[in-house]
């Protein structure tokens, strides 16, 4: 696999380290952060709650930064997907429909068919592409070894 992965530990987890490292990867993308306490997707800002903070994905067509900890208590560590010149071979590509009752949601604000709520970067977004990237064993048996999150889809677009 050809796909540029990188990753490392990010001891302390201050917001200033935070910022840097995801500004060093990926600019003009789409955050998902995992809180303890909530759950936001937008455009890419700064993060400015590292202390609960449990997991970031901050993607664009290109590339992807996951930082994660398993607890609070633990450090940060990040990987990194770069597939600029990534072969078709390489992947396998899905496009996943979102939960959303077309009916009650608008413009970047969704209502799920259980009636949550939730706001996307994206107006009228229909599906998520996920990247799923395939390596192969001594025996040549394929297995998907990691996945991200590629774009947000309007209604229609392929």
């Amino acid at each position: 696999m050809r796909t540029l992965i990188r990753s490392d530990i990010l001891p302390g987890g201050a917001v200033d380290d935070l910022n840097a490292v995801i500004s060093r990867f990926i600019t003009d993308g789409i955050m998902i952060l995992m809180y303890t306490d909530k759950f936001v997707c937008c455009d890419q800002q700064e993060i400015t709650d590292a202390a609960h903070l449990l997991e970031a994905r901050v993607f664009n067509d290109n590339a992807e930064i996951k930082i994660m900890r398993p607890s609070l208590a633990d450090d940060f560590s990040y990987r990194v997907i770069d597939d600029t010149d990534l072969d078709n071979d390489d992947y396998i590509q899905e496009d996943h429909f979102l939960d959303r009752n077309s009916e009650l949601s608008s413009g970047y604000d969704y209502v799920s068919t259980g009636g949550g709520k939730y706001v996307l970067p994206v107006a009228d977004a229909e599906k998520i592409r996920i990247r799923n990237y395939i390596s192969y064993d001594d025996q040549g048996i394929a297995q998907i070894v990691d996945f991200r999150a590629v774009r947000f889809l309007k209604e229609g677009e392929k």
